[in-house]
C-alpha cells in the first residue's frame, strides 16, 4: 500500500535539521506492506527511525529502505518537445529552399542586366524604341530590388527559425538529462489484530538545512529595544507546509569514542651494545667529521592519539539552546532564508561617547549593554538604530546572561572635539650633558545639546625605546583618571548641556644632547 506522509515538525540545526512525518492510515485485519515513497535522496538513513501506535496487539515487523529512481519530466512533455524541434527543422529547411529560390531569379535578373548586346541588336533593327530599351532595363531592375528585398527577409526569418532551434534543442537535451530523478522509498510491514487507525511517525535527519541568529538594535533614550529573530532556510528539495518549527543550538552526530588512558612507563636507558664494523668503513667514519648521536626510543603511538581528545572538547564546546516558534510556518526549499521571530525585548543599557582627537575628531556613541533577559544571545548579525535611523550592521559573538558588551553606535556629529599643540619647545633646555624637549596639547570639547553627556576621552605620550630616552609626564588638568604602561590617558568627563571642556597635558622628553630623536611632535 503507498502510503502518502507529510512533514509535521522540523528542529532545526545550524547545519541540518531533524524532519518528522506522520500518517494516519485506515488498515483492517492482518499484515499490510505500507509503503512509504519520494523521501528525500540525501536524508541521513542511519537516523531514521520509525514509530506506529495503533490498537491494541498492533505489531511492526520492521522496516527495510531502498533507492527509486522516477521520472521527473513526464514524458508527454518531452515527445512534445521533440515534436517541436523537428517542426522547426522542418520549417530551416524550407526557408533555406526559399532563399536559393530567390537567388536564383536575382542571378537570372542579374544576367538579363548584362545582356547589352541582345537591347543593341534590337535598337539596330528598329523593334525597340529607345523608350522601350530604357523602360525594360528599368522593369529588369525593378524586379530585382523586389528580389533583393524578399531574400533578406527569407534570410532575417531563418535566423530566427535557427535560434528557436537551437533554444528548444538546449532545452530538450537538459530535459533528457534530468528524465531521472532519485528517491527513498521506505517499506514497513504491519500486522494489525483488528482493523482500525494506524498512526506512523517517520523521523530523519535531513541535511542542508540551516538557521542563523540575527538582531535589530533599536536605541532609543537609554534604551534597547531587540528583535532577536532567525533567518532560517532549507534545501531538503520539498516545500514544508504549516508545520511546526523548533530552532536548536545543539551539534546532532557527535558521538566520539570514550578515549582510555594507557600505562605511562619509564625506563632506564640503556645504550645499545657496539658493533664490529668493517674495515673499510671504519676507515670512512675515521676520516668524517659527522658526530655520531645515539638513537632515541619511539614515541609512544597511544599516547598521540590521545592528544586527539583535545578535538573532541572543541566539538563539545557551546551552550545548547532551543527555541520553539509558536505558529505554525511554511518553508519552500529554497537558497534564499525566511526570517521568524524569536523574542522582542526591552533593556536598560549606559551610554557614553568615546573621543580619540589624536586620531580622529568624531566622537562616538557607545552603549553598554548587559543581557539581563532570560535568553543568550548567540553570535550572529545585527542591524543598528539609533532614534529609528539606521547606523549600520556589526557582527556580535556570544553574550550568555549576565555577560556584558559594548556597542557601537556610530558618530555622534553634535559634539566637537579638537586637539591643538600650545607648547613645543623644540630647542629644549640643556642639563648638563642632558637636553630636555617641552611639549603640551588642549583638548576642547564642545556639547551643544540639551543633554548631560558622558564622554570617555583617551590620549597618549610617546614611549621610549630606548634607555636613555625618558619621557615623563610634567602635568594635567585635569588630571587623567587612569594612565597604563604604555603611557595611554584616560579621563572620565562629565558634559553638561550646552558646555565646553578644556583638557591640558605637558609632558618632558629627555635624552642625551647629541642624540638624534625620531617620533617627537615636527618642529
Amino acid at each position: 500500500m503507498l502510503i502518502a506522509s507529510q512533514v509535521y515538525k522540523a528542529t532545526i540545526y545550524r547545519d541540518a535539521a531533524r524532519v518528522t512525518r506522520t500518517a494516519s492510515i485506515e488498515l483492517e485485519k492482518g499484515r499490510t506492506l505500507l509503503e512509504f515513497a519520494e523521501l528525500p535522496a540525501d536524508l541521513a538513513l542511519e537516523s531514521l527511525r520509525v514509530r506506529a501506535a495503533g490498537a491494541a496487539g498492533t505489531k511492526l515487523e520492521g522496516f527495510s529502505s531502498k533507492r527509486v529512481y522516477h521520472d521527473k519530466i513526464a514524458k508527454s512533455e518531452i515527445q512534445a518537445l521533440i515534436e517541436l524541434v523537428e517542426k522547426l527543422n522542418q520549417g530551416i529547411q524550407v526557408q533555406q529552399s526559399r532563399i536559393a529560390a530567390a537567388n536564383a531569379r536575382i542571378e537570372h535578373l542579374d544576367n538579363l542586366l548584362k545582356e547589352t548586346r541582345s537591347f543593341a541588336f534590337g535598337l539596330t533593327n528598329q523593334k525597340l524604341t529607345i523608350s522601350q530599351h530604357f523602360e525594360t532595363i528599368a522593369a529588369i531592375a525593378n524586379e530585382r530590388e523586389k528580389a533583393l528585398a524578399e531574400r533578406s527577409e527569407l534570410q532575417l526569418g531563418l535566423i530566427d527559425l535557427q535560434n528557436q532551434f537551437a533554444a528548444k534543442k538546449k532545452e530538450l537535451e537538459q530535459l533528457n538529462s534530468q528524465q531521472k530523478t532519485a528517491s527513498y522509498q521506505i517499506d514497513l510491514p504491519v500486522v494489525m489484530e483488528a482493523g482500525g487507525t494506524l498512526n506512523v511517525e517517520l523521523s530523519y535527519l535531513q541535511p542542508g538545512c540551516s538557521w542563523e541568529p540575527n538582531y535589530d538594535f533599536s536605541l532609543q533614550k537609554g534604551k534597547l529595544e531587540i528583535l532577536y529573530t532567525a533567518s532560517v532556510s532549507q534545501e531538503s528539495g520539498e516545500n514544508w507546509q504549516d508545520i511546526n518549527v523548533e530552532l536548536s543550538t545543539a551539534q546532532p552526530r557527535t558521538y566520539a569514542e570514550l578515549p582510555e588512558m594507557e600505562p605511562w612507563y619509564l625506563q632506564k636507558y640503556s645504550p645499545a651494545a657496539p658493533r664490529a664494523i668493517p674495515n673499510a668503513r671504519m676507515d670512512r667514519m675515521m676520516k668524517s667529521e659527522d658526530t655520531i648521536f645515539p638513537m632515541s626510543a619511539p614515541p609512544n603511538l597511544l599516547s598521540m592519539e590521545a592528544a586527539s581528545y583535545a578535538e573532541a572538547e572543541i566539538d563539545s564546546l557551546g551552550v545548547s539552546a532551543r527555541y520553539t516558534l509558536t505558529q505554525k510556518v511554511t518553508l519552500p526549499s529554497q537558497p534564499s532564508p525566511s526570517r521568524f521571530v524569536i523574542s522582542n525585548l526591552t533593556l536598560d543599557v549606559e551610554e557614553d561617547r568615546l573621543a580619540i582627537p589624536r586620531l580622529s575628531e568624531e566622537i562616538y556613541r557607545r552603549v553598554k549593554l548587559v543581557n539581563k533577559s532570560n535568553l543568550v544571545f548567540l553570535a550572529g548579525k545585527a542591524a543598528l538604530y539609533a532614534e529609528d535611523a539606521f547606523v549600520g550592521s556589526v557582527a556580535i559573538p556570544f553574550i550568555p546572561q549576565g555577560g556584558e558588551y559594548r556597542l557601537n553606535f556610530g558618530v555622534d556629529d553634535r559634539l566637537e572635539v579638537k586637539r591643538e599643540i600650545i607648547r613645543q619647545s623644540a630647542a629644549g633646555k640643556f642639563l648638563q650633558d642632558k637636553r630636555l624637549r617641552s611639549y603640551g596639547y588642549q583638548i576642547s570639547i564642545a556639547n551643544p545639546t540639551d543633554e548631560t553627556i558622558k564622554l570617555v576621552l583617551q590620549d597618549q605620550l610617546p614611549v621610549s625605546q630606548h634607555e636613555e630616552i625618558k619621557v615623563r609626564l610634567d602635568k594635567a588638568d585635569p588630571n587623567p583618571d587612569s594612565k597604563d604602561d604604555l603611557n595611554r590617558m584616560t579621563w572620565n568627563l562629565t558634559l553638561l548641556p550646552k558646555s565646553k571642556k578644556l583638557v591640558q597635558f605637558y609632558f618632558i622628553v629627555e635624552a642625551p644632547t647629541e642624540m638624534e630623536i625620531r617620533g617627537l611632535p615636527r618642529d
